[in-house]
């Protein structure tokens, strides 16, 4: 049995002597780091740091600022210190300097920097206490010449006694889960919707060891050790135990540089591993450059990309996921590995964003690494845990098209077999984005199968939990057992049964096969074999985020349509069918979520095909022809130049494929 996690408090330090560290760049840097930031694809961050509302931010400091309020006040105090601090390091400034001793000083003041305790005292630094280490050790490095030795000393102070054994607590925890004395909400923290108070914690340190917060609380980790590094008695067992912590996280991760999360999950997780690594190995002589294919991860979130007229900055938002990375890892992968396609996404449109760790990216950039696509990126793939991507082309136009099959993960939605389908710079089937983290909120609705492009049976969806235990993975399962490709075209069937049966649903079958045919058509079918007859429906989601999405629907099928491009769907099935429209029940100020839904009335088995055509506003759609076969589907058409002629042969239960 590992030994029982034992912090000695009070640990002494010798003092420092105010000068800076360089944890992040050299002053030799400086030239280049000035150049960067004159670049137009960081311009807008660099006018949104200097021009910042200073006055504001002193008066939220001075005046607004409450020491038990560590979920917001605490973020919002930390993000001005880094953002301040890294404008006076760069293009010194008396007014940002003052700014940014205020809110150090401001964060010094509250009592710890999480809201988990174990047993009821000691700080578990899972959640806040990591990202607020790396905003307070960058912050006293950058400001280290204007800062008093007493200044200075206190962010020491804290960080040896309070910060980071915190983080030490929370990595023991995670990793040694039967040690755990018990987590639970600090008592005495304020400012959080009564569902947090409700949640389950017991779990917590088996969950969290398996999920991006691993890294979030191994930043404090990092922060402490390259911080306090040669100067306090604990800080060579920080670092190793910060890279244990790391490489143990990716060795979890699937090879192809997939991130089961969705990319913005990535950005947030590889941007505190990424700033961990820096920090480790030019303070502690710790390298964790060859712990992971990193290129690979800049083309998983070059696959994942989903741009489109509404959102420049989409992704496949799968589960929680809703906008594709920031720059920071993407210029962090690009410098170490002279990796062209992850400069190239740093300098996409909207990938440098008005955050204060945008100043990272600006430190790590490298122009002198080309900015360009890989060529041997695939156009289709199946990406862990199985997401299946099949893309036309790389463009803020091109149809990308993508079925959420296989296992459980955190941040998950209901959503096994839902569909997403952009085209012509629209989203045309839709995934919903920015469901609450919440139960007690209604866009808690967001996350359930009634909310996707899914199957429902009997107006039921498949198995998920109540957020017991917050966002983390349900059980349900999804069972890739057919996937093809070609030059232009896509194969996949997908069978959910599980995931309706661990609902209480009578259900033998849940198969949906699409065949895409690059770039306009989808042909989608839904088998259902159910144990007792009752009716099925499939439902076809709306992006209306904007305002700017409808549906309609007739005798033969529905029609949305966006303000660039219509998609038209087709309905036949072996009996008879009826077909309306709808809005998800959710009050008006939460946004409308229209739909359109096929109802097949109650049966012991289903069959439906929808055949899906896009096209660019105001262009015609095809009219099919579709034949019933004695085993199948005979699907006859053509669109915008694309003829389809083909028999869709029905599939019988079938042995799983594993194509990861």
């Amino acid at each position: 049995m590992p030994p029982r996690l034992a912090i000695d408090a009070g640990l002494s330090f010798l003092p420092y002597m105010s000068a800076p560290l360089h944890l992040l760049f050299d002053p030799v840097e400086l030239p280049r780091i000035r150049a960067t930031l004159a670049r137009p694809e960081f311009a807008s961050f660099w006018r949104w740091c200097r021009e910042a509302d200073l006055a504001d931010d002193e008066h939220f400091l001075r005046d607004e600022l409450k020491l038990d309020h560590p979920k917001d006040d605490l973020a919002r105090a930390a993000n001005i210190l880094q953002r301040s601090a890294f404008v006076h390091a760069v293009a010194p400034d008396p007014r940002h300097l003052a700014v940014a001793r205020l809110a150090l000083s401001r964060l010094l003041e509250f009592r710890r920097w999480d809201w988990i305790l174990e047993a009821g005292r000691d700080t578990v630094g899972a959640m806040r206490n990591g990202t607020t280490a790396i905003a307070a050790v960058l912050g006293a490095d950058w400001l280290a010449a204007e800062l008093s030795t007493a200044e200075y000393d206190a962010v020491a102070h804290f960080i040896a006694n309070e910060a980071g054994p915190a983080a030490e607590r929370a990595i023991f925890g995670m990793t040694h889960h039967d040690q755990v004395a018990g987590w639970g909400m600090d008592p005495a923290a304020q400012g959080f919707d009564r569902a947090y108070l409700d949640i389950d914690f017991n779990r917590w340190p088996a969950i969290l060891d398996l999920n991006n917060l691993r890294i979030i609380a191994t930043a404090g980790l990092a922060a402490a050790a390259a911080f306090l590094h040669n100067r306090h008695p604990r800080a060579a067992h920080w670092a190793a135990m910060a890279e244990a912590s790391m490489r143990l996280f990716v060795s979890r991760l699937p090879q192809d540089g997939a991130f089961p999360e969705g990319p913005d999950y990535w950005h947030f997780t590889f941007n505190y591993f990424c700033v961990s690594a820096e920090l480790l190995h030019r303070r502690c002589g710790r390298d964790l450059r060859d712990a992971f294919d990193f290129p690979a991860m800049a083309r998983y979130v070059q696959m994942v990309s989903v741009p489109t007229l509404s959102l420049p900055d989409g992704c496949l938002n799968i589960g929680d996921a809703f906008k594709m990375s920031g720059a920071e890892p993407l210029a962090w992968i690009g410098r170490h590995f002279r990796d062209a396609t992850a400069n190239q996404l740093v300098l996409q449109t909207g990938t440098v964003r008005d955050l204060p760790n945008s100043a990272w990216a600006a430190i790590w950039f490298d122009p002198a690494v080309p900015a360009r696509r890989s060529a041997d990126l695939a156009l289709d793939r199946v990406l862990f845990p199985g997401v299946v991507v099949a893309r036309s082309g790389w463009g803020g136009t091109d149809s990308v098209f993508s079925l959420r099959g296989g296992e459980p993960e955190n941040h998950e939605h209901a959503d096994r077999n839902s569909l997403l389908f952009t085209a012509h710079g629209e989203r045309l089937l839709n995934d919903p984005l920015k469901a609450s983290y919440l139960h007690t909120q209604p866009k808690w609705l967001l996350r359930l199968t009634a909310a996707h492009t899914a199957l429902l049976i009997d107006g039921r969806g498949h198995q998920y939990h109540h957020g017991e235990e917050g966002t983390n993975a349900s059980q349900a399962r999804a069972t890739l057992v057919d996937y093809r490709t070609g030059r232009d075209w896509m194969r996949v069937t997908s069978d959910a049964a599980d995931a309706y049966a661990k609902a209480g649903l009578p259900v033998i079958r849940a198969q949906r096969t699409v065949v895409f045919f690059k770039p306009d058509i989808l042909l989608v079918l839904d088998e259902v074999d159910l144990s007792q007859a009752l009716p099925v429906q499939t439902r076809w989601q709306v992006y209306n985020d904007d305002g700017h999405g409808a549906v309609a629907a007739d005798d033969t099928g529905f029609t949305i349509t966006r303000p660039h491009a219509s998609l038209r769907a087709t309905v036949s099935a072996t009996g008879a069918v009826s077909l309306k429209t709808g809005a998800l029940p959710m009050p008006p100020a939460e946004g409308v979520y229209p739909f359109a839904e096929v109802v097949s009335p109650s049966a012991p088995r289903h069959h439906l095909l929808t055949v899906c055509t896009a096209a660019p506003t105001n262009e015609a759609h095809a009219v099919w022809t579709i034949t019933p076969a004695p085993d199948g589907w005979q699907v006859a058409g053509a669109h915008r130049g694309r003829i389809v002629d083909l028999r869709l042969a029905s599939r019988p239960l079938a042995p799983p494929l594993v194509v990861f």
